[in-house]
């Protein structure tokens, strides 16, 4: 074997162990949810019943639901990585205070909802949320009644429904720009975002497509997502749009320093709300 020829098979090892490198992380490295079912009552939400719905594949969903007062919205409610349905629920729990009306939907692989956890299954089982909401709400929910939240990695869930789907808004709290960044700053520089292809919730891409006013809400002491990102992003957006930084505000805190004000102003500005 010539000297050309055993460089072009090293070359196309390297390249075969590197894409085999690059599925086994986006098959088992990115998602990470607690696997043990639990129920509302664990975390003080008396007023949410569990349901279970078909996605498009067949596959079962469960989801948790609070109905709002009567003429509010309904939030539909995507929560982020390395958490469960109860916890979420629990961490916006003052919406329902509020008087909004709550549907959170369990994601693969985590708690009483099996299967395999990935973006485009995801994404199967959000359209079919929407589509399916009247009959698991138990009336007739228009889209002018639609509000939708999504955190962390649970904005590029909902923003990808939201380019798909028509809601009266959306709120995209400590939203990624693109995730594969975040492994990028995590593992050394490692070019994930020319490497990843699946599993990389391009939130900056769907943004795009939304045509409902936008509430973009970040931490300015966010480390997960850089500050300066969400600042890009929210300039990628079409109008008509908001965007809010919460001084002290971490990733996952911004509940203690502002966001359901934040939320709340601008829930009033752009639809009719009553109080609970």
């Amino acid at each position: 074997m010539s000297a050309a020829q055993v460089f072009l098979a090293a070359l196309a090892l390297a390249a075969i162990s590197t894409a085999g490198g690059i599925w086994a992380f986006q098959t088992y490295g990115v998602h990470s949810f607690d696997p043990t079912p639990t129920v509302p009552a664990k975390y003080g939400l008396p007023s949410v019943k569990v349901v279970q719905f078909a996605s498009e594949d067949g596959a079962t969903i469960h989801a948790w639901i609070s109905v709002p007062v009567e003429g509010n919205p309904v939030i539909l409610s995507f929560y982020g990585n390395q958490s469960n349905i109860g916890a979420s629920m629990g961490r916006i729990a003052s919406l329902i205070g509020m008087g909004y009306g709550v549907v959170m939907m369990e994601y693969r692989g985590s708690g009483a909802t099996s299967g395999k956890p990935s973006e485009m299954n995801f994404a199967r089982d959000a359209r079919s949320l929407y589509d399916q909401l009247d009959a698991l709400i138990g009336y007739t929910v228009p889209p002018q009644q639609r509000v939708l939240h999504g955190f962390s990695l649970g904005a590029g869930v909902g923003s990808r429904l939201a380019a798909n789907r028509p809601f009266a808004a959306v709120i995209l709290e400590a939203a990624p720009l693109r995730t594969c960044l975040y492994y990028q700053d995590r593992y050394f520089g490692i070019p994930f975002c020319e490497l990843m292809w699946a599993e990389r919730y391009d939130v900056v891409d769907h943004v795009k497509g939304i045509q409902a006013p936008t509430l973009f809400i970040h931490g300015e002491l966010d480390r997960a997502l850089p500050v300066e990102r969400a600042r890009l992003l929210y300039q990628a957006a079409p109008m008509p749009k908001k965007y809010v930084e919460l001084a002290g505000g971490g990733h996952a805190d911004l509940q203690a320093h502002g966001l359901f004000p934040a939320i709340e102003d601008f829930l009033t500005e752009r639809l009719r709300v009553a109080t609970r």
